[in-house]
């Protein structure tokens, strides 16, 4: 079968399904963080999508990270799933992503170098955008 399939008369393409997971996770998202906040949840979304493109060998699913994990470390130096990760998190949030606008190229660990950089830099995009 190709990359579209048919179901209940609808056409259905790898975006859909990618956009279909990404509403069913942030719905879930919210309802676990509701009474902590938009904080907590953007940590764990954060978190959701390092785990999602981390080098295998230095994590999995049952390390915890915290805000002052090395990012460089997780994902073993390699920009190109730092990037992965972060246009996620912008579609997540549905920010603006202009990553060769606000990111600095080639340093991306040095001005992400940690979870928490990388939650302190959404959270002031979510709120910017909210008028905050």
């Amino acid at each position: 079968m190709n990359k579209t399939s048919l179901m209940a008369g609808k056409v259905l393409t790898m975006g859909n399904l990618i956009d279909f997971d990404q509403k069913r996770t942030k719905k879930r998202m919210k309802e676990l963080a509701q009474s902590k906040g938009i904080v907590y949840e953007i940590y764990l979304i954060v978190v959701k999508y390092v785990y999602k493109y981390a080098d295998k060998e230095r994590v999995d699913a049952s390390d915890f990270l915290t805000t002052e994990a090395s990012l460089s470390y997780l994902f073993a130096g390699d920009r190109n799933k730092f990037r992965q990760a972060y246009d996620e998190l912008m579609r997540y949030w549905d920010l603006t992503n202009v990553y060769n606008r606000d990111v600095m190229e080639g340093k991306e660990f040095q001005q992400f170098n940690t979870i928490g950089d990388l939650c302190f830099y959404i959270e002031e995009k979510v709120n910017k955008q909210k008028g905050l």
